[in-house]
């Protein structure tokens, strides 16, 4: 909006699994204050709710999508599947986001101009994807190594963006934009950014209260013929994808640094695992009073700013 004190905003929504469902609250609440993006940019769910934000679609009808996935749509999207160089068959989720977002649409067409990032799997180079048809960019950015088979396009095997840019901050100041603001859903034990010394006690016991029922049923579908499995060793598709939360959130942390972003929104979406993409509602709902009260603090800060400065 060009009479909005921020002028033309650039907005970056990170990458997170389940945890990328409260970008919709907070894109809530920014068009509440007047908000909306001049250039969009998004990292794995970010680059999906970014797409369906950038098509068109209004807050509501995003959160209609989302809500309707329960636990049994979520099983059916992300089917278990032995497929060369992925956990999970992704024909199902293409087929959902063809149906809503159309299946010839390319990111050129889009209302924002939306870039969706990925990663060349065989070089490590980052792909800004901004042209070319919109479902498949989504896919390309989604690809967790190892959950889904990866993307082949431009010649090479596209994987998830996360593992280079999960807030895509840095490439968005390409665009000179007025405002830099970011969406980060993985505020989950922000990581120290530099490690300690401490002893190892091997006789630490872990709390193993929490355990992984969507990856158990999924990795049970896959070998029905294992031994019961045990619960002294994380399960190797949750090891796989935590070990990438982790990774993620580092990288966020370190664009946050390297771009100096006028805001970064950060949400606490820790009630909820990685996986469980049938709680959007709550998601949801919490990230939007997470994202409200800290716009309107960073509105008023800046005008308290803009007010002091004329006053000198």
């Amino acid at each position: 909006m060009m009479n909005h004190p921020l002028g033309q905003v650039a907005l970056a929504l990170s990458g997170g699994a389940a945890l990328g469902f409260g970008h919709i609250g907070a894109l809530r609440a920014l068009e509440e204050q007047g908000i909306k993006p001049a250039w969009l940019a998004g990292t794995s769910a970010g680059a999906l709710i970014g797409a369906l934000y950038a098509r068109g679609l209004s807050i509501s009808a995003i959160e209609a999508i989302a809500c309707q996935i329960d636990r049994k749509k979520t099983i059916h999207l992300l089917s278990p599947f032995i497929p060369r160089g992925g956990l999970a068959d992704a024909r199902n989720l293409v087929t959902f986001l063809n149906e809503i977002l159309g299946e010839n649409t390319c990111i050129e067409d889009l209302q924002i101009p939306f870039i969706a990032v990925s990663v060349d799997f065989q070089t490590g180079d980052t792909l800004y994807l901004n042209k070319g048809n919109l479902v498949d960019a989504i896919r390309a950015s989604i690809s967790i190594p190892g959950f889904f088979k990866p993307v082949e396009a431009n010649g090479t095997f596209l994987v998830d963006g996360g593992l280079r840019e999960n807030l895509p901050l840095c490439i968005l100041r390409e665009f000179n934009p007025d405002t830099l603001i970011g969406v980060n859903v993985l505020k989950i034990k922000q990581l120290r950014f530099d490690g300690y010394f401490t002893g190892i006690d091997s006789g630490q016991t872990i709390d193993r209260s929490e355990t992984d029922h969507f990856f158990e049923r999924v990795t049970s579908a896959l070998m029905p013929n294992r031994r019961t499995p045990t619960k002294d060793l994380p399960n190797i598709p949750y090891s796989s994808i935590h070990s990438l939360m982790i990774l993620m959130t580092e990288l966020a942390n370190k664009e946050i640094r390297l771009a100096d972003p006028d805001l970064v929104i950060q949400l606490d979406l820790s009630f909820m695992k990685l996986w469980e993409f049938w709680r959007a509602r709550e998601a949801i709902e919490a990230a939007y009073e997470d994202a409200r009260f800290q716009i309107i603090d960073y509105l008023k800060r800046r005008r308290t700013n803009k007010n002091y400065l004329s006053l000198r």
